[in-house]
């Protein structure tokens, strides 16, 4: 991707602009030069590589990251699905990167749009999976405590029947139990 220098009085509303490197105010006061890339505007002083943090010049070929900062040629990140390098736009979640047409959702397969979507230790999901992935792991959940109460429920009922003075060793065999527990004994 190629930037473009600017004297600050070509560009408009430079009062407004902040440096996409160091976030100060791009002053117009101080009739200086500023770079502009992607849709941000940088002191020269700032332009500089994400990764090495090495100024970047005119001839340098860029890679525009999704947050706006340039990548050096020299730095350049390969693609987490498809290990191949990224030469256009690179999409990082966190350590990982992605071309825009690799970073699809794990569960269905189909592309992320506008940069939406769950990253979990199993991969990356759309919303929509992400949501369907959460409200199956919740009724599991709701099945598995359901039946742990049921079973503590048969258990205390269980307990209810035995005479209490009578004590019920869990290693004697059932039909001690029950013979025991018929004559009193």
């Amino acid at each position: 991707m190629q930037y473009q220098i600017h004297q600050q009085h070509q560009v408009a509303s430079l009062n407004e602009s902040y440096c996409g490197g160091c976030k100060e105010t791009i002053e117009s006061e101080s009739g200086g030069v500023v770079v502009s890339f992607g849709d941000a505007l940088w002191h020269v002083k700032c332009f500089r590589c994400a990764k090495c943090h090495e100024r970047v010049t005119a001839d340098t070929n860029l890679l525009l990251l999704s947050d706006g900062s340039p990548v050096c040629g020299s730095c350049s990140y390969n693609c987490n699905v498809c290990k191949l390098p990224i030469l256009d736009e690179a999409i990082m979640t966190g350590d990982e990167s992605y071309h825009a047409a690799c970073f699809t959702c794990r569960s269905c397969s189909r592309q992320i749009q506008e940069l939406v979507f769950a990253k979990t230790s199993n991969g990356i999901y759309c919303m929509a999976c992400h949501n369907e992935r959460v409200a199956r792991s919740r009724r599991h959940a709701d099945r598995k405590r359901d039946k742990s109460k049921s079973s503590r429920k048969d258990k205390d009922k269980e307990r209810e029947r035995r005479p209490k003075d009578v004590p019920v060793s869990p290693h004697m065999p059932d039909q001690f139990k029950l013979a025991n527990s018929a004559d009193g004994c």
